[in-house]
């Protein structure tokens, strides 16, 4: 009894500290840094600031037609399909010390249109997928494959209409709880469903900042970190404060840099010790005093230090701009950072040089820099080559996503080599190990094989899983390709059982065929647009789209 009451007392001493140590992820300070203002996720509206109303409004009447419900992330377009409810939606999974998590679900209809779209890509049909698409024109992971493939074949309008249409497919399927406005809300980048969610606010943000709608893009940047700030799945901590110095949004650049405190883990504890927020911190101090019309001895004092701790960043941004290096910074240049540090600098620079080259921001950078190389030179070890957290020895697979997400070619060179010895796929790349599915797709498929699937639908299966172990099988784990065999064996055992059926003679497949025929006749009146016959103008958009995805699949 005296062992039991000494393990209660320990267990007792404990406790209250853990529960601190939860609550301080939903403290004040950090939901308002991590609070959504809907208000600013609207595209169309920035486009109205930027350009008058006159202007866009006349756009929109020079395309009226359909009219979408009204929606908070994405602007529906009037030649966009109809919407109808497709089995995406999301439950509310638990709520712990205030923080409230969520999942996308998945129906088994919209199960059997993934294993679909899963099919077409395995098999590089890009004729299956377009028509997968026209028949389900809402389903995200197809239209992030399908906005990925215009991308490349240098369709931005195209590409960029793909992700606008997802997105809007992913909000009208959120829970009614789920506010981005609370700073509480999570979602959890292991659960499959949950990526593409991700994912498609990720490749949004790219095609606001070529829009120039830098206000929508850094509150678009603020809602992807939202959603897992503490794993930060694709990086969005990198690019946070660019947006928001984009956006002109100094307040909160320097907010997140004085305020916000991670687990030491991916990034460092102060956010003062990553080399892109000791930078912007300092530059928006700058804007604020000038702005003001105050003294820039703070700033100043933010840039020397951030020069003392990353000189190379400041040489290399004199290199990117064409300036002249000062001589002080040549013994500087054996400090080289280690990998994972070197992707935070050049990341850094490719996206923000251009901000630097501003005559007056350029010439308080020079001013500051010779008070302190100097010093730096004299005393290197205050250089942080490496990052001041626990994963500074190696590039988290978080990063690798961004590397690949991002589209700076300098970056590609840094993946390691256990990311560019295997295949992967846009719509979900690099997918983490721990990865979980609401349903089990090898279950899924062995049962549509059971249902109402004609032995010719069970041999493209069979075809699939072959084109499966002969392009990856090497680089797969030990025992998929096996469990891949077995399946195959299975899917043979139905072909050949239903070989000399004939059609409808299935057990219980009468009603399974009853369904399908309702389904079209509900596909006629909701899509007449998809299964009437094409217009020459309608035609011609066609082709144009698949003379895209041909060339790239």
């Amino acid at each position: 009894m005296r062992e039991l009451d000494k393990v209660l007392k320990e267990i007792n001493k404990k406790t209250p500290k853990n529960n601190k140590d939860n609550k301080n992820l939903n403290t004040e300070e950090r939901r308002q840094l991590l609070s959504v203002n809907y208000r600013f996720l609207d595209a169309e509206a920035e486009m109205k600031r930027l350009f008058g109303s006159h202007v866009v409004n006349s756009e929109n009447r020079a395309s009226q037609g359909r009219v979408l419900k009204k929606s908070k992330f994405a602007s529906p377009k009037s030649d966009w399909p109809p919407y109808k409810r497709n089995g995406l939606s999301m439950e509310n999974v638990e709520t712990k010390d205030g923080i409230t998590y969520y999942a996308f679900r998945h129906s088994e209809q919209y199960q059997d249109v993934q294993l679909e779209f899963l099919s077409a890509i395995a098999t590089h049909n890009p004729e299956a997928l377009l028509f997968l698409t026209r028949r389900y024109p809402y389903h995200v992971d197809s239209l992030l494959q399908l906005s990925e493939i215009a991308k490349q074949s240098g369709d931005w309008t195209a590409a960029g209409d793909f992700i606008e249409r997802a997105l809007y497919a992913c909000e009208r399927a959120l829970h009614p709880q789920f506010s981005l406005s609370t700073g509480t809300a999570r979602l959890s980048y292991t659960k499959s469903e949950n990526r593409s969610f991700f994912l498609v606010i990720f490749r949004q943000i790219q095609f606001l900042t070529r829009r120039g709608c830098w206000k929508t893009a850094s509150e678009f940047n603020k809602l992807l970190f939202s959603l897992d700030p503490i794993n930060d799945p694709l990086g969005s901590l990198l690019s946070l404060d660019y947006h928001a110095l984009s956006a002109k949004d100094y307040e909160y650049v320097i907010k997140m840099h004085d305020e916000w405190k991670t687990d030491g883990q991916l990034y460092p504890v102060d956010l003062s010790n990553m080399p892109n927020f000791a930078y912007s911190a300092a530059y928006a101090k700058f804007k604020i005093s000038e702005k003001n019309k105050s003294t820039q001895e703070e700033s100043g004092k933010m840039i020397q230090e951030a020069i003392k701790k990353y000189p190379l960043v400041y040489c290399r941004l004199l290199e990117k701009l064409g300036e002249a290096e000062p001589t002080q910074t040549v013994p500087l240049t054996q400090y080289i950072p280690n990998e994972y540090m070197d992707i935070m600098q050049l990341s850094y620079i490719e996206r923000t040089h251009e901000m630097w080259k501003e005559p007056e921001v350029l010439e308080w950078l020079k001013i500051n820099a010779d008070l302190c190389l100097n010093y730096t030179v004299q005393h290197p070890e205050i250089i942080q080559q490496k990052l001041l957290c626990e994963q500074k020895d190696e590039i988290p697979l978080s990063v690798c996503r961004y590397i690949v997400l991002i589209d700076i070619q300098k970056l590609m060179s840094y993946l390691p080599a256990s990311v560019t010895s295997q295949s992967y796929q846009m719509y979900d790349p690099l997918p983490p190990p721990d990865s979980t599915t609401m349903y089990d797709i090898n279950d899924r498929m062995r049962t549509r094989g059971n249902g109402s699937g004609t032995p010719q639908e069970v041999g493209g299966l069979i075809n699939m899983l072959q084109n499966l172990l002969r392009q990856g099988g090497e680089r797969m784990p030990p025992a998929t390709p096996e469990l891949m065999r077995q399946m195959m064996a299975q899917l043979e055992q139905v072909r050949q059982q239903r070989a000399d059926q004939p059609p409808g003679a299935f057990p219980g497949a009468e009603n399974d065929y009853v369904e399908e025929y309702d389904d079209l006749e509900t596909d006629e009146n909701d899509y007449p647009d998809l299964l009437q016959e094409a217009t020459e103008e309608e035609q011609e958009g066609v082709n144009h789209e698949l003379n895209h995805v041909e060339n790239e699949m």
